[in-house]
């Protein structure tokens, strides 16, 4: 599992830099080591290995359709910034999200929720409110409802 892991992270690292020269491969080398030793640490406690049901994997395509337009947003929300100055911007947000029993399959569906909810640059899911059953988010600029929020659809 470790090598699967270096490749995969290593293919990401290649496609990600778009160079081939010595030094950028001996840096992605290491880079990739590390993903993989993290990858089998985080496997050995179970993080890695938390039961996903396979509805949920039917989303997997919106965060991905989210980024963009979540880029073109983000870029003109920073452009805003320069000519008008105000001390903040974004909104914190929380739609439902409701918690179960079973732990395994609760922590595989939080941690889809929270790592997917966060891959367009527009929205960082903090976390999961368990008293509440709310995902808590940050959005830089404000759009959409409950499923600007909850990408997968899984609250």
């Amino acid at each position: 599992m470790w090598w699967v892991g270096w490749i995969l992270s290593g293919a990401l690292y290649l496609l990600l830099i778009d160079t081939t020269d010595l030094p950028e491969l001996i840096v992605g080398a290491g880079a990739a080591s590390l993903a993989a030793t993290a990858f089998l640490l985080a496997r050995e406690q179970y993080l890695a290995a938390e039961t996903v049901r396979a509805e949920w994997l039917n989303s997997l395509y919106r965060p991905f359709i989210k980024v963009p337009t979540d880029v073109a947003m983000v870029s003109w929300v920073a452009l805003a910034q320069l000519v008008d100055r105000r001390r903040t911007r974004g909104a914190f947000r929380a739609v439902p999200f409701r918690c179960g029993d079973d732990e395994a399959l609760e922590i595989g569906r939080r941690g889809l929720a929270e790592s997917l909810g966060s891959f367009a640059p527009n929205t960082i899911i903090i976390g999961v409110d368990h008293e509440r059953e709310l995902l808590l988010g940050h959005q830089l600029r404000r759009t959409g409802g409950t499923e600007a929020i909850d990408v997968l659809g899984l609250g």
